[in-house]
């Protein structure tokens, strides 16, 4: 470095400072109350309170952010090429594989965790990849990429800050930075040895003392480093940070109560403060009443024996003359007690006060009864789904920031995974026969090139609450499908022009169930093929539909034949019908000349009486 570029980082280092020191100052009074509500949280400032605040904040977290999401990549057009498809899939995998790496649950819990106390939680993406020592074939010994990951890290808020120069939004924010500690040796590690002298003289060996500022310039697109023990240059410079179409490695945090003039946020403790302070004092002053609600009083000195008779619970005690306490009228004329009636009413008039405070708490923070597991018995199941609708309804704005987040999150790690990750690490989250074919290759050069482009990256959670209804939704929606299934594939077959209704119709209720993802696909690939059937010209079908033809003419054809021969046979019946008829005519004619012939002949008389038909005698 010449004279003149040292003269030019010196003043650009003098100008982070400056702009840093302001930053701290903006949010000093932030960080300060950050720590109060981590040390009222725990508990560490009172023994005697009811910390109902603990109680609110256990109550919520679960309900915010419950079980780790799982990732999800498809293609935006369903018509992609199987290209598309393997990018995605490969994708997918390399997520699945990267969050087993490291323990993603708890990170986003200690986001979450710091959201609900402090009203900002952050996490950071890290790419590490790891170098190890190789031979080449000359037997020099190289230093190569043996394997690499991007690791999700827990950000104390109380670390960060950011552009603090008339910046209301998240959005118009142009850096921020994040400090960290460090000891000689680690910064020797991280920056070079050459910065080891230069921090030598102000800090210990050992000693954690080193201030270092990581800073995420998004105007010049560099990561600064420097400390202010180092004032004339900066640490380390970074071009282009890790290549990222946002630049940032972090999402948008979670912010609480924020306006639109500032990024530093209002916890919730400060809008509870006034009535978590009231109900300290409440529970103090209970504590003070139980002490002073205590029997005691006074006897009779004549009687000393008395003096032990509330020492336990059960006790008989010998007096000397029980005939003078006889006629003293017992031991309620010679004992009096003190009155307690006012502490009775002062502690039940500061057991109600104490109740309306946690109430009044539970509205605040969105905290209700229902969503505690409480109800009252009277309760119809209506009005219990109503108030815990209700419940849900006040926290869903936050359960759906923490899901932003989360998809964020992804969506950054997948890009920095696409950015640095190598094409032979990138083939390895393919099958075996996959590996090694032109269109896998194709796909990771599409991821290195288009990276998210073209895709759909989204997140399954599990639902913290309602699970049986959700699951009873569920099978109502398959039973659903599963009828209009039924009945479309009979409309359709005699409607062609239906299929994209019945389409449209049975995809809104497949989208109704938490598991949607693993149905569309299949859905998808049926209708289209469904939708070929219908509009591609079938060869085979022609020929089927030739061959059918001709069948029907051939037997349309035998029917007429079948018609001509039955009247044939028809009149050849009517015809032998005649003729037995006609024989049988004859036959009886036959019959009656003979016995006319016979009758005459007995009678002696000669008649010629004859048909032709019969000798005469």
């Amino acid at each position: 470095m010449n004279k003149q570029d040292s003269i030019n980082q010196e003043a650009e280092v003098n100008e982070w400072l400056v702009k840093i020191s302001h930053a701290e100052n903006a949010y000093r009074d932030y960080h300060k109350l950050f720590g109060d509500i981590r040390k009222y949280y725990r508990n560490e400032t009172k023994s005697d309170k009811q910390n109902i605040f603990w109680s609110s904040i256990e109550t919520l977290k679960p309900f915010l952010y419950f079980k780790q999401p799982k990732p999800y990549i498809e293609r935006k057009e369903k018509s992609a090429d199987r290209i598309h498809n393997l990018a995605c899939k490969m994708l997918e995998k390399a997520l699945y594989w990267d969050l087993e790496q490291f323990d993603f649950d708890s990170c986003i819990k200690y986001a979450r965790n710091d959201f609900l106390l402090g009203g900002m939680g952050m996490v950071i993406e890290r790419y590490k990849p790891t170098f190890g020592i190789v031979e080449d074939i000359s037997g020099n010994r190289l230093e190569v990429k043996i394997d690499e990951q991007v690791n999700t890290e827990y950000l104390d808020p109380v670390c960060f800050i950011a552009d603090s120069d008339k910046v209301g939004i998240w959005e118009d924010c142009t850096w921020f930075a994040v400090k960290q500690y460090m000891t000689i040796e680690e910064a020797a590690v991280s920056f070079g040895k050459d910065i080891r002298s230069v921090l030598a003289d102000n800090v210990g060996e050992e000693s954690k003392s080193i201030e270092v500022y990581e800073i995420w310039d998004k105007k010049s697109r560099r990561v600064l480093y420097l400390s202010k023990l180092c004032p004339r240059r900066f640490l380390k410079v970074i071009e282009n940070g890790l290549a990222l179409s946002g630049f940032y490695p972090l999402p948008k945090p979670l912010l609480a109560t924020c306006t639109n003039d500032s990024l530093i946020p209002v916890p919730d403790y400060i809008q509870i403060k006034p009535l978590l302070d009231e109900l300290d004092g409440v529970t103090s002053r209970m504590e003070k009443t139980m002490k002073a609600l205590k029997v005691s009083g006074c006897y009779d000195n004549a009687f000393p024996e008395l003096a032990s008779i509330l020492n336990k619970d059960i006790t008989l005690v010998s007096i000397s003359d029980f005939d003078r306490l006889k006629s003293a009228g017992g031991i309620k004329n010679i004992v009096d007690f003190m009155p307690i009636d006012q502490y009775i009413t002062a502690l039940q008039s500061l057991a109600q006060r104490r109740q309306d405070i946690v109430n009044s708490i539970y509205e605040i923070t969105g905290v209700s009864d229902i969503m505690r597991g409480t109800s009252n018995a009277g309760d119809t199941a209506t009005a219990i789904t109503k108030k815990t609708n209700f419940g849900t309804l006040r926290n869903q704005d936050r359960q759906n920031d923490m899901q932003r987040f989360i998809a964020d999150l992804f969506k950054i790690k997948a890009e920095i995974i696409c950015e640095q990750f190598d094409t032979d690490k990138l083939l390895s989250f393919l099958p075996p026969l996959e590996r090694n074919t032109t269109e896998a290759a194709a796909a990771v050069t599409l991821l290195k090139t288009n990276k998210l482009r073209g895709m759909v990256l989204g997140i399954e959670s599990d639902i913290t609450f309602g699970e049986g209804d959700q699951a009873k939704k569920n099978i109502d929606a398959i039973t659903t499908v599963h009828n209009m299934i039924g009945q479309a594939f009979d409309v359709v077959s005699k409607q062609p022009a239906l299929l994209d209704l019945y389409r449209q119709m049975i995809s809104g209720v497949v989208a109704c169930l938490s598991n949607a993802r693993q149905y569309e696909s299949v859905l998808e690939n049926c209708f289209d093929k469904i939708a070929r059937e219908f509009n591609e010209p079938d060869e085979k079908g022609d020929k089927n539909n030739a061959a059918q033809t001709a069948l029907q003419i051939q037997i349309q054809k035998s029917l007429w034949d079948y018609q001509i021969k039955k009247e044939q046979n028809d009149l050849k019946r009517a015809e032998i019908l005649l003729r037995h008829q006609e024989e049988q005519n004859k036959n009886m004619l036959t019959n009656k000349e003979m016995e006319l012939q016979a009758a005459l002949k007995a009678a002696g008389k000669n008649a010629d009486i004859t048909t032709g038909l019969v000798k005469k005698f």
